[in-house]
């Protein structure tokens, strides 16, 4: 499981206009998807999405003109420059883009379009991305990853007829769903004959109970039979994990390497310098990324990122920090990671250790009966002020136990 924190922070907002198609006969105001306009970075899923995008054969000047859509003018930049010096498609000179500055260079392309083929690439499913993180806003109702999967879904199963007695649909927007099937994501279901922001809601009112794995605001968001577990400690995240947890044959039995858990469950403890560790449910383990892209300048400032965890139990067992550094002289660094209760860890010391490793086993420091769920942050100071770099993205790993 994967999170990114980018998503909290103070990113302005840029609305993507989506074509409506018919007209709809509610007179809705045009579809109206918006993505948060943060700048692309390569290596981030959004970028490996937008990239695999431009790459493909089946994105044609008509999908960009029209379906994403961009300004004519940029989408016909970038076919142009995909298409290589001899403009002809299928041939030698074409090129590959490997980066998101090799979109960025062509001319007519600039944040506005890269922020546009952004929030195209997620409202279609094709970003990875935790099931908490936006996907986008339609019509005025936002969505995130979890909630988009369980709307297409009682898009494309939901009888005509239920979907006006139960979901609350006019009956031209109940058969203009069941006509398009298959639905295959919430841009073409907000695209589709008559649809507005308020069939929208009406969807994911619908679908509001969560789902075993799905985020959850409090016990009466979860499906019957599941608790919400694992809310954040602290700040903007609000919300945990819907969770069923029937007992599991082997939980709490003894593990290591060689004697590995039984279907189901983790090894919880182990990596933590420990010969043996206990076997806890599998939904007690996971791995948060923020996909920062920092910039570290030669400067003695502090610098913080900050990855955010939910959906765990109380308390930590294992945590192991994973870095992609890139630094002139990392050993100068100083990296000390915070819980969300204020604890503190010194991960390295570069001054007397030398170069960080890209794995930081964290047996120091942050004590194990502390808060997991909330916002962990990486601290990475220069206290010579030598050398520059990028931290291009950290996960923090963790395995969890109730207290």
């Amino acid at each position: 499981m994967t999170f990114n924190l980018m998503r909290y922070l103070p990113l302005s907002v840029l609305p993507l206009m989506l074509s409506c198609g018919v007209a709809s006969e509610e007179t809705a105001p045009a579809a109206v998807m918006t993505t948060q306009a943060q700048a692309l970075a390569t290596g981030t899923p959004a970028s490996t999405g937008v990239l695999a995008f431009l790459n493909s054969r089946s994105t044609t000047l008509a999908v960009l003109d029209f379906e994403v859509p961009l300004n004519a003018l940029t989408a016909q930049a970038i076919i142009a420059d995909r298409n290589g010096p001899d403009g002809i498609e299928f041939t030698a000179d074409d090129r590959h883009y490997v980066s998101i500055d090799q979109v960025d260079a062509i001319p007519q392309v600039g944040p506005a379009a890269l922020a546009t083929l952004e929030g195209y690439v997620r409202a279609t499913g094709r970003v990875e991305m935790p099931l908490d993180e936006q996907v986008g806003v339609f019509h005025g109702v936002a969505f995130n990853l979890a909630e988009a999967r369980r709307v297409v879904a009682a898009a494309n199963t939901v009888s005509q007829a239920a979907l006006q007695s139960t979901v609350g649909l006019s009956a031209n927007q109940a058969q203009a769903i069941v006509a398009a099937r298959r639905i295959d994501h919430l841009v073409e279901l907000s695209r589709l004959a008559f649809m507005n922001g308020a069939a929208l809601q009406a969807l994911k009112n619908h679908v509001a109970l969560a789902p075993d794995g799905d985020p959850c605001t409090g016990p009466a968001t979860c499906q019957a039979g599941l608790s919400c577990v694992g809310r954040a400690f602290g700040g903007p995240i609000a919300y945990g994990r819907c969770r069923s947890n029937p007992p599991i044959p082997g939980d709490s039995d003894s593990c290591s390497v060689m004697r590995p858990c039984q279907t189901g469950l983790v090894c919880s403890g182990s990596e933590s310098g420990s010969p043996e560790g206990i076997c806890r449910p599998a939904w007690m383990a996971g791995t948060f990324t923020n996909y920062s892209d920092l910039a570290l300048p030669a400067s003695t400032a502090q610098l913080v990122s900050v990855v955010g965890v939910v959906g765990l139990a109380s308390v930590p067992e294992d945590i192991t920090v994973v870095l992609d550094l890139l630094h002139s002289s990392s050993s100068n660094l100083v990296l000390t990671l915070e819980d969300p209760g204020g604890e503190t860890a010194l991960l390295w010391n570069g001054p007397s250790e030398g170069r960080p490793p890209s794995r930081i086993p964290v047996t120091r420091g942050i004590p194990r009966d502390g808060i997991i769920n909330g916002k962990w942050k990486l601290h990475i100071s220069n206290p010579a002020g030598q050398g520059s770099g990028t931290l291009r993205e950290w996960s923090v790993k963790l395995t969890s136990r109730w207290d």
